[in-house]
């Protein structure tokens, strides 16, 4: 049983990386859910959670408030691909729930402190809270079992041509991150992330599914596909942060590299994840697995199989 602590900003695919996440209940014991600002507000999201929560009936899981702003930076959010509300804009009804008077800093802190070695952290937003709690306390990084990230990329970018939108939104916390000296961290990025898009047609599946998790999912899918068609003029979208969920539920369905990662903090390429692949480049020592490929047919069949088990058959052939 892998004990997890998600750090997260919903968000449109977080939400369904939380609701993957929160479906594994064999394979995964998430403790607690932070948030950060990012795709919207940290407000929004805190509210976002407890909403997500309630669609999965986990409302026992504690949520803890993170960082409202970069950590030199104003906030710069994403509201144009997950609506001004981060679920699409579609007046859900306000879900009842309570924050943890701890600061989401605090708690990361204490939590790895006790149970020393024993957390992954699984921070699919901006790296705010986390680079915090590297700077507050110094045994931080030494305490954790292992962080997968959902961020960089090792070519191109989604908010300039070189950065990816977590990264950009705080390059300096994720700059931090990298140069912490956690004992095993993995990158999941734009490279691995291309490769796992919701199409039309599995799309429509969830609706015809008819839970209502299929229908949330469908639901507040809606604006991020056309979010897609709009910018990048791809139909379905893509499902970034899932498919790190995916990876700690199956190691196997991504292909990684090696490497040293570090992240732009200025000028032209402002964060930008430069990936050194130590196979190439010998004298830099390595810090960091990247995810370059993923395998489509095995990731939706982690997709469906965890939270829709009883349609697999239907899923693997429109995959």
């Amino acid at each position: 049983m892998q004990k997890l602590i998600i750090d997260t900003d919903p968000g449109i695919d977080d939400a369904l990386a939380l609701l993957l996440a929160l479906a594994a209940k064999d394979e995964m014991d998430v403790t607690a859910i932070t948030t950060v600002n990012g795709n919207v507000g940290v407000d929004q999201v805190t509210e976002n959670v407890f909403r997500i929560l309630d669609v999965a009936g986990r409302s026992d899981i504690p949520v803890y408030k993170g960082n409202g702003k970069p950590l030199m930076r104003e906030n710069d959010n994403c509201e144009e691909f997950h609506g001004d509300d981060g679920l699409g804009n579609l007046g859900f009804k306000e879900v009842p729930g309570t924050v943890k008077e701890e600061s989401a800093v605090d708690f990361l802190i204490r939590k790895v402190r006790e149970e020393k070695g024993e957390i992954t952290l699984v921070p699919i937003g901006p790296l705010t809270n986390i680079a915090q709690a590297v700077q507050k306390d110094p045994e931080f990084a030494r305490n954790v079992k292992e962080v997968v990230i959902m961020g960089g990329a090792e070519h191109g970018g989604n908010m300039s041509p070189c950065a990816e939108f977590n990264f950009w939104t705080d390059p300096e916390a994720a700059k931090i991150v990298f140069q912490a000296g956690f004992e095993r961290v993995t990158m999941v990025g734009l490279d691995a992330t291309s490769y796992v898009f919701l199409s039309p047609t599995l799309r429509e599946l969830l609706y015809l599914i008819n839970t209502p998790v299929s229908r949330f999912i469908h639901k507040i899918t809606r604006v991020y596909a056309d979010g897609h068609w709009e910018i990048e003029k791809k139909l379905g979208c893509e499902l970034c942060d899932v498919l790190t969920i995916a990876y700690l539920l199956d190691r196997n369905v991504v292909e990684k590299v090696d490497a040293f990662v570090d992240v732009e903090t200025s000028g032209l390429c402002d964060g930008m994840s430069v990936v050194y692949r130590t196979k190439y480049y010998p004298d830099k020592k390595k810090n960091c697995e990247v995810a370059v490929k993923a395998d489509t047919k095995r990731f939706f069949e982690i997709f469906f199989g965890y939270l829709f088990p009883e349609y697999m058959d239907e899923a693997r052939e429109l995959i």
